[in-house]
C-alpha cells in the first residue's frame, strides 16, 4: 500500500477534484479527507472534557503504597508455575 498527500479545494457543492500522479495504479483505493472543523466544535470531545465527566472518588481511594501492598499480597497467593 502506498500513501500520497494532495492538496485540493472543497467547492460550494461539497465536491473535490483530484489529479493523481502517473505512477498511481488503476483499481480500488481508499480516500481520507482531512479538513478544518468549526472552532466552536473543535473543543468538544477533548481529554479534559472526558476527565471532567468522570465521577469523583469521594472516599479518597487507596494510596499508591496501599495498592502496591494489595498487589503484593495477591501475587503471594499465586502458585509457582
Amino acid at each position: 500500500m502506498k500513501a500520497i498527500e494532495l492538496l485540493t479545494h472543497i467547492n460550494t457543492d461539497h465536491e473535490l477534484h483530484l489529479k493523481l500522479p502517473e505512477d498511481a495504479l488503476a483499481g480500488p483505493a481508499r480516500v481520507i479527507i482531512l479538513f478544518e472543523s468549526d472552532s466552536a466544535l473543535a473543543g468538544k470531545g477533548n481529554l479534559e472534557d472526558f476527565l471532567a465527566s468522570l465521577p469523583r472518588n469521594i472516599s479518597g481511594g487507596l494510596s499508591h503504597a496501599e495498592i502496591r501492598q494489595r498487589v503484593d499480597e495477591e501475587r503471594a497467593t499465586w502458585e509457582d508455575r
